[in-house]
């Protein structure tokens, strides 16, 4: 059964509540014997200077009662042993008299200035320790990246908060359309019922809700409740109101780092949906047109076989060839960039001739450079590389289809290599259109030439350079696309560290 909230002050036990008036009856008592004790330091006229510094020394450490009780006490033990007659409460000069009214009156309105200005400065103190953490927490709260992060924030909060008494905390939030279930516990064991969670649960609108021996705040924005949270021990209406308010805040940004992860799920779908796109526009282009070439070579073949010369049957079985190998260089660069995505690509290195890489690479691609120039200028003692030749061989492969596509008829592409430092760099560079700076980082993304439409037939499908920077990358180098040497068409760079067995896994 749920019973109404009962909110009251939480006050301190007796015993903490006598011990600042014991402190100002011990305080008058040690004055006193300093008065006694060194008399000649203390004349009659200054004794009640030494009291009046007792009276202050409380007020500095207690509240207005004790610092009231001092100076009364004070004036009752200076009357008392100090002031003609001695040891009565009795006064026989006039001039004694007009002393102790002023000693009463100064003690009091300075022990009531001492009292005011030791409580300003407490709540000065703890005015500036909560908007320090207050400021911490808010800044843990905007730096947070995920649900976990914000609960932790919370916990550790409602912990500064709520010092003391505080039996248990525990976090609920909502999980699809179910009632809350527990996130973050701190503090004892004290069980949490469900039915006990369920009576607050139904209070939509009550903030806070006490029910059985716990007292639920809210966890919710203007788009509705995200959960509850619950603590156990707490009655004072001052602390479960800032445990109210540390809740708002993290229910705000409980909902932002959802609203966050709502986006990038969007944003995992779109781009799924333009990878996807891309993909199939890739395999209608580039896979389709060699095949396109195959099947019609290769139907000419057997339908007009007998009718074609010597020379042109070889020419449709050497377009026939082409085109497969053109086949196998786009299947190949699928499969490449699977293993690149997945993170499976393992390395079998070994010792190879930068030479015997760049003749394999143009061997492979004769019909790509059909009517392209290629000038090689590598030094003969170029060292060995330590590294897989197939895959360097596969990125220049695809820098060479780059270039050959985008050179002009009878154009040219350089090969350049150079030994700079602990690296070897490979300068491949043609007498294409160039690339515009800003462009000159994108080409390495996949498919991003599908993105410019098919106008140009001769733009591929935007595989190879991501595939060329994943292969280099693999090895420990980098590719950078970089302005033509005569300020037309472009330079690929490639950059392989001289890596060897020993240092390398």
């Amino acid at each position: 059964m749920s019973k109404a909230v009962r909110l009251f002050k939480v006050q301190p036990p007796a015993r903490a509540q006598l011990l600042p008036y014991l402190f100002a009856v011990v305080a008058v008592a040690v004055t006193a014997a300093l008065a006694f004790l060194l008399p000649r330091l203390f004349p009659h006229a200054s004794r009640s200077l030494l009291f009046l510094i007792g009276v202050l020394v409380v007020s500095s450490r207690a509240s207005l009662g004790p610092s009231l009780l001092a100076s009364f006490l004070s004036f009752l033990a200076f009357n008392f042993f100090f002031t003609e007659p001695l040891h009565t409460f009795k006064v026989a000069d006039d001039g004694d008299v007009t002393t102790l009214v002023f000693f009463l009156l100064v003690s009091a309105i300075s022990g009531n200035l001492a009292s005011r200005m030791r409580q300003e400065m407490a709540q000065h103190r703890a005015s500036l320790e909560r908007i320090s953490s207050l400021f911490d927490f808010s800044r843990r709260l905007a730096s947070a990246v995920g649900a976990e992060e914000v609960l932790d924030a919370l916990v550790d909060q409602l912990g500064l908060l709520l010092p003391g008494p505080v039996g248990a905390i525990r976090i609920l939030l909502v999980e699809g359309k179910e009632p809350p279930r527990a996130r973050r516990r701190r503090g004892d064991d004290r069980p949490l019922t469900s039915e006990d969670l369920m009576a607050a649960w139904a209070r939509e609108g009550q903030d806070p809700v006490a029910v059985g021996d716990w007292v639920f705040v809210r966890l919710a924005t203007d788009t509705g409740r995200l959960g509850l949270v619950a603590l156990a021990g707490v009655q004072d209406p001052e602390r479960i109101e800032s445990a109210r308010n540390v809740c708002d805040q993290a229910a705000v940004a409980l909902d932002r780092t959802r609203l966050v992860a709502d986006l990038e799920q969007a944003k995992l779908v779109s781009e799924t949906e333009q990878l996807r796109s891309a993909l199939l526009s890739s395999v209608s282009h580039d896979l389709r047109t060699p095949l396109a070439s195959i099947i019609g070579s290769a139907t000419s073949l057997l339908e007009y076989g007998d009718a074609f010369s010597p020379q042109d049957r070889r020419e449709l079985l050497a377009t026939i060839a082409a085109e497969a190998q053109r086949l196998d260089r786009h299947i190949q660069n699928l499969l490449d960039m699977t293993r690149l995505g997945q993170g499976k690509l393992n390395l079998h290195r070994d010792w190879v001739d930068l030479h015997d890489i760049i003749a394999s690479a143009i061997a492979r691609v004769p019909d790509v450079l059909t009517g392209v120039e290629v000038k090689i200028q590598v030094p003969a003692e170029m060292p060995l590389l330590w590294v897989q030749g197939s895959l360097i061989e596969q990125a220049l492969v695809n820098l060479l289809d780059n270039a050959a596509r985008l050179s002009p008829e009878n154009g040219c592409i350089g090969i350049q290599a150079e030994l700079v430092g602990d690296e070897i760099r490979i300068d491949l560079c043609d007498q294409g259109p160039g690339i515009p700076e800003d462009e000159r980082e994108k080409i390495f993304d996949m498919f991003y030439s599908v993105g410019r439409g098919d106008r140009d037939n001769r733009v591929g499908s935007g595989l190879g350079l991501a595939i060329c920077r994943g292969m280099i990358g693999a090895h420990g180098g980098q590719v950078r696309a970089l302005p033509g040497e005569e300020g037309w068409g472009t330079c690929m760079r490639l950059s392989l560290p001289l890596a060897s067995p020993e240092a390398t896994p």
